[in-house]
């Protein structure tokens, strides 16, 4: 078959030649080594396409809790089991796209029209996730949630596979993909200081209900996220009209593959294996802070005052939003000198100190300090984020090497939908876990074995699942050196795109 190859690992590669074909030009170290700058307008153009992300999945998360479980009264069970069905939803969804955007031939190249068509989609959907009313029953509100955010999840996953795959081929340049995703980090830190104010702007007087007078938290959150999805809308646009597809050229001349061979050859990249696990054990303590977060700021700190711990977790978004900015501008340089793997331990070792320091730091006696563990939190996981998808890029071309194709989207598909599982797991189990330490959504004040159990595991799990990858990533091997072979051997076989 065309595309069969066998394991090897990065240390054995040999260049693909043709039986009866001459070998190709060994590499030159000018070919290798040659760096490349893109655009300041390119990559801002494609950075922009980072809050789409950033809206369409995290709008949801942040404010479910406070509008479905305090709000609405679902239980944390239900809410939890509404997460963790739109995950599942949107990381299948995710594979699909993948594939198809791998596979898909047209004027507009691979990945383009599905960001245009599902960024306006999803963005003109986002405020239905919140459109349910209080005066409906209880199961006629979790019935609503749970079928709109399944509905929402093939849509955001039509634009956020395509343009993760976009961002993976835009340069072949080791430390020029670093910067790629630092670009589109300060929009995402930025975007994310905008979810953080979400709960303070929908808990304003001018959403309250006007025949009782109390507020109304699930309108304000629909105005909300009618805000987040016209920039949704906005951000695929320019992504659509300003960024181009670089390896498209190539790609559509290969033979198309099928799902289960495309996905099949993913995970069997042992580099990639390892990127994997260290995303999948990050995204469970992520999925707690999400989870668990708002419940230990507003039931620790301000002992049940949920207005008084919006105001700290908006400011909250901007201490997240302020010091991710300094940790993409420390990524960039760290790696620069240390390479992305060890960069990325440095990264793993600030969230480690940052969610343990939790238990400290969420105190009411000084409920500001609370500022500083979502700050170092925002440092460690915008560090991350940046390097695991530069690092995934790193690994297409180990790919390409291997197989001789160009597969972007099998390899952000698997990425994304790995993430997903790390977040569906810590938010199905989020829910039954707040609600074995005695919580009672109907109690404005928590007793102390459940405050105590809440911060327990706010802390607890994630530093746990930090060790866990630090000790995965001492695997990878696809350092500088190696990478800068890689690239000579196939710009020596297919030329330089």
């Amino acid at each position: 078959m065309a595309d069969s190859f066998t394991v090897v690992t990065p240390e054995n590669i040999e260049p693909a030649v043709h039986p009866g074909a001459a070998a190709p030009p060994a590499p030159t170290a000018k070919a290798a080594a040659q760096p490349e700058r893109l655009s300041t307008k390119t990559k801002l153009a494609f950075a922009t396409g980072g809050s789409v992300d950033i809206f369409g999945h995290w709008l949801f998360n942040n404010m479910v809790d406070p509008v479905y479980n305090v709000f609405l009264g679902l239980t944390p069970t239900q809410v939890s089991m509404t997460r963790a069905s739109s995950l599942v939803a949107d990381a299948c969804s995710g594979l699909f796209f993948g594939w198809l955007s791998d596979n898909t031939r047209s004027r507009w190249g691979r990945r383009r029209p599905y960001i245009l068509v599902g960024s306006i989609l999803a963005g003109l959907a986002l405020p239905l996730l919140f459109a349910a009313r209080p005066g409906w029953s209880n199961g006629d509100i979790f019935l609503y949630v749970l079928i709109a955010s399944l509905a929402f999840a093939p849509l955001i996953a039509c634009v956020n596979t395509p343009y993760q795959s976009l961002g993976a081929e835009l340069t072949p340049d080791y430390n020029e993909r670093t910067t790629v995703q630092s670009y589109k980090a300060f929009v995402q830190k930025t975007a994310g200081a905008i979810l953080g104010s979400g709960v303070w702007f929908a808990t304003r007087p001018m959403f309250n209900d006007p025949a009782t007078g109390k507020p109304d938290v699930a309108f304000g959150a629909v105005c909300a996220a009618a805000i987040c999805g016209a920039l949704m809308i906005v951000a695929g646009i320019v992504n659509f009209s300003f960024v181009q597809e670089r390896y498209y050229e190539k790609a559509r001349k290969q033979t198309k593959v099928g799902f289960r061979r495309m996905f099949a050859d993913a995970f069997s990249t042992k580099p990639y294996l390892v990127v994997l696990g260290t995303a999948l054990v990050y995204a469970v303590p992520t999925g707690l802070v999400n989870t668990l977060g708002f419940y230990a700021l507003t039931y620790h700190v301000y002992g049940g005052d949920m207005t008084a711990a919006s105001g700290i977790h908006a400011l909250g978004g901007f201490s997240y939003m302020l010091f991710g900015f300094a940790g993409v501008y420390c990524v960039g340089r760290i790696s620069r000198v240390i390479g992305k793997h060890k960069t990325l331990m440095v990264m793993l070792g600030v969230g480690l100190f940052a969610f343990g320091s939790s238990w400290w730091l969420y105190t009411p006696s000084y409920p500001w300090l609370s500022l500083l563990c979502q700050g170092l939190n925002g440092f460690s996981a915008t560090g991350l984020w940046v390097i695991l998808p530069a690092m995934t890029a790193d690994v297409i071309d180990f790919d390409e090497l291997r197989s001789g194709k160009r597969r972007e989207g099998a390899f952000t598909s698997t990425f994304s939908w790995t993430v997903k599982v790390g977040m569906m797991l810590s938010m199905l189990f989020g829910g039954p876990l707040l609600q074995l330490t005695g919580f009672d959504a109907k109690l404005p004040v928590q007793s102390d074995g459940a405050v105590f159990g809440i911060r327990l595991l706010f802390a607890g799990i994630p530093v746990t699942a930090l060790v866990i990858a630090l000790l995965l990533i001492q695997f990878y091997t696809l350092d500088t050196k190696r990478m800068s072979q890689i690239r000579g051997e196939l710009e020596a076989r297919r030329g330089i795109v």
